[in-house]
């Protein structure tokens, strides 16, 4: 009995090492985990992003939705009278990822138009969502038109919006995901956002994503978004149909013809003056998108002559940790904005009855 005790004892013991030991090495891991996070990642010098306790932030900037849902102020349901109002669809670029509310190039035309005005009062009213195709938008303007009641709806575009799923979506990145492989990589990266080390989170993904790309198993992005751009495509076919869809909107409205503004984005300014190859490549999506808006009775435009001409040299991105357009790039965008709008409302185009 003695002996037996003894050995549930011994057991006992080893047990409670073996737990202890884990333990301690777990703790080791974790900590070192959050050292190489604190070390390395180099989101840790940047303004807050993403949910902090039940708030949102854009790198810095609390986000702030109005009654609809949409990242912009309440306003009346039924337009004021001599109220101009302009509804402008778009994703993340027209959202503002990185910028407060009044740095988005929705406010910048609306303050310039206002200025420029006595007489009226002009609304720029943002829609933009992060993440959505024109498809998308589509939808937006068919729920909200009546509650809105433009005057003029203008779509920002950006070089991914033909694709409905992710710009380097294909069917060989789906199919690995969906692998065990995929399913591996993925819980592997849940876990370390748990542990708290969401740039270390990325790493895995980065990698695994990264060999695939490598060894030929699927596509970059470049060959996988140049897919939605084919002529023959599913994706080409609803974005071009989505555009009519807003023209035919517009036009039942007895509004003018819509906007279609190509946000040109980049890494530095003085990349226009010579565009290197990856902004060769952005700029035939984005020639071809326009062109094809303007065929679809759009006012089209880009920001290609105006960007090297007014931001002489810097980065056109909002920081180090996202490629979103600077509110510097935003500025130029709600400059070009404001005088089309200014010049077609000047030229004698009238404003509408709300209701």
């Amino acid at each position: 009995m003695t002996r037996r005790v003894r050995r549930e004892s011994i057991v006992d013991r080893r047990v409670l090492f073996s737990v202890l030991a884990v333990s301690v090495a777990a703790g080791l891991v974790l900590g070192a985990l959050h050292v190489v996070e604190f070390a390395l990642s180099p989101y840790r010098r940047l303004p807050a992003n993403g949910m902090i306790g039940d708030q949102r932030y854009t790198w810095g900037h609390l986000v702030e939705n109005n009654r609809l849902g949409f990242r912009e102020r309440d306003f009346d349901s039924l337009k004021p009278p001599g109220t101009y109002r302009v509804m402008v669809l778009g994703d993340s670029f027209t959202w503002g990822v990185g910028l407060a509310p009044d740095e988005r190039y929705t406010a910048v035309a609306e303050r310039l138009l206002n200025s420029a005005s006595a007489d009226r009062v002009f609304e720029v009213l943002n829609f933009g969502v992060p993440g959505i195709p024109t498809t998308t938008e589509r939808d937006i303007l068919d729920q909200y038109r009546a509650v809105v009641d433009p005057d003029r709806i203008v779509v920002g575009f950006c070089i991914n919006d033909p694709q409905p799923l992710y710009m380097a979506w294909s069917s060989e990145r789906q199919r690995l995901a969906e692998s065990a492989a995929g399913h591996a990589v993925r819980g592997g990266q849940m876990l370390l956002r748990a542990l708290g080390v969401p740039w270390i989170a990325g790493l895995p993904g980065k990698a695994f994503y990264g060999i695939a790309e490598w060894a030929g198993w699927i596509p970059v992005w470049q060959v996988a978004l140049q897919r939605a751009y084919g002529t023959s495509s599913d994706e080409w076919a609803d974005f071009l149909q989505a555009l009519r869809d807003i023209k035919s909107a517009s036009d039942a409205s007895g509004l003018p013809p819509p906007i279609f503004v190509v946000l040109n984005s980049g890494r530095d300014s003085s990349d226009f003056r010579r565009p290197p190859a990856y902004l060769q490549q952005d700029l035939a999506w984005s020639r071809q998108a326009e062109e094809a808006a303007r065929g679809i009775g759009f006012v089209a435009y880009n920001h290609e002559h105006e960007i090297p001409r007014q931001i002489p040299s810097e980065s056109l991105r909002v920081n180090s940790g996202s490629g979103h357009p600077s509110a510097g790039l935003h500025r130029v965008y709600g400059e070009k904005l404001y005088r089309k709008v200014i010049e077609a409302v000047e030229a004698g185009e009238p404003f509408r009855r709300s209701g």
